[in-house]
């Protein structure tokens, strides 16, 4: 009995001094899980070497963020239903983020009705969709999380995405400027406000000189295949052949297949859509401060990651805010931009088999030989 009263507060003090191996604070105002260790083996085929540490946290099941998150609508469980298959079946999972109905918003909230579209349907779709990503920008802030992913509900990406981020987050330390000699906390690097990884449409900033190249990548759609809906990077005129990838800063870009923020992000996104003189969808928006702010840094890439997709079935199924007629049926679903669908492999996904999994255009050239990244333009400041 007399070992009782000692062994508690032993116990209490070990418990507190293993938190605190996982939980600090830096000076700038972020909370960052430690512990993570990234020291990680960077594929010899890449040409360059990630800062002393790594981009292994890119493979757990938040894909290298605090958290990912999904946003759907509750009135649509049977996208949440096909979303959680297939996020699971590539080895991360995500949070709720709830999506919001357009007319639910008051005028007064907005930050302003300049720009508003005249049709109630409309206002209410670019209203909706505008707060939903607002609320995840403020879940971020709120609870004081690092950075995360949000991805749409509809949202399909290649089955090797974890690799495929792995690559990527070597290219935003690169072009963020990581030195070799600093240790990042967040496997794609520090200094970043968002990473654009799904959209339809993703735009170089023109004074940067940092390029991060992807070449001979099998997960790459040829440019007959490409389908974005503005501007994107030539490719051609760059000298990048059918099989190359580039990561860099971006300066403008539109859709929000999924994207991430950091905390710092976070805070700016919310400020930056809060004290707009004229409403604008959100994907604009971010557009405008990706070109426009200097002190808000974008990291885009080309072709995308992240895209939308559209199942087989019923067209009316799609969007949550267009409208097809019923009668209208698509025989086979597809996905813009995106090699290996995880949507269109599922069933062999679901059965282990690997070996069979398909492409959406089995008549292209096979990729041969190893995949090679190297950085382009200047090296460190």
């Amino acid at each position: 009995m007399a070992r009782g009263p000692r062994l508690l507060p032993f116990g209490v003090l070990l418990l507190f001094m293993l938190s605190l191996l996982w939980y600090t604070k830096s000076g700038d105002g972020l909370s960052y899980i430690q512990g993570h260790g990234y020291s990680y083996n960077i594929n010899p085929a890449v040409g360059f070497k990630s800062p002393k540490d790594s981009v292994k946290d890119v493979h757990n099941s938040t894909l290298g963020f605090q958290k990912a998150f999904v946003l759907n609508l509750a009135e649509r469980p049977d996208k949440l239903d096909a979303f959680a298959l297939a996020s699971t079946l590539t080895g991360f999972t995500a949070e709720l983020i709830q999506g919001v109905r357009g007319e639910e918003v008051v005028n007064k909230a907005l930050p302003s009705l300049e720009g508003l579209p005249e049709k109630l349907d409309s206002r209410n779709n670019v209203v909706g969709c505008w707060r939903a990503h607002l609320n995840f920008a403020q879940t971020v802030v709120m609870e004081g999380l690092t950075s995360a992913i949000i991805l749409e509900d509809d949202a399909d990406w290649d089955t090797s995405l974890k690799d495929q981020l792995a690559i990527f987050a070597q290219g935003s330390q690169y072009v963020t400027a990581v030195s070799p000699n600093l240790k990042p906390h967040s496997p794609y690097g520090d200094d970043w406000d968002l990473l654009w990884l799904g959209h339809c449409s993703n735009q170089i900033k023109p004074d940067d000189e940092r390029r991060f190249i992807i070449e001979n990548d099998d997960t790459v759609p040829l440019t007959k295949h490409r389908v974005n809906f503005a501007g994107v990077p030539d490719m051609a005129a760059e000298g990048y052949d059918n099989n190359t990838r580039i990561v860099y800063e971006a300066n403008n870009g539109v859709c929000l297949y999924g994207y991430a923020l950091s905390f710092r992000g976070a805070r700016k996104l919310l400020r930056g859509q809060a004290q707009r003189k004229t409403f604008v969808p959100i994907d604009i928006g971010i557009g405008y401060m990706c070109r426009d702010d200097p002190n808000f840094k974008c990291i885009g890439v080309f072709p995308q990651l992240i895209d939308s997709h559209k199942g087989a079935g019923r067209l009316s199924r799609d969007s949550d805010i267009g409208s097809f007629s019923a009668q209208s049926v698509r025989q086979k679903g597809y996905t813009f931009n995106i090699v290996h669908s995880t949507r269109l492999n599922i069933d062999h996904l679901l059965a282990g088999e690997m070996d069979k999994i398909e492409r959406q255009w089995p008549g292209d050239p096979e990729v041969k030989g190893p995949l090679r990244a190297k950085p382009v333009g200047r090296i460190f400041d």
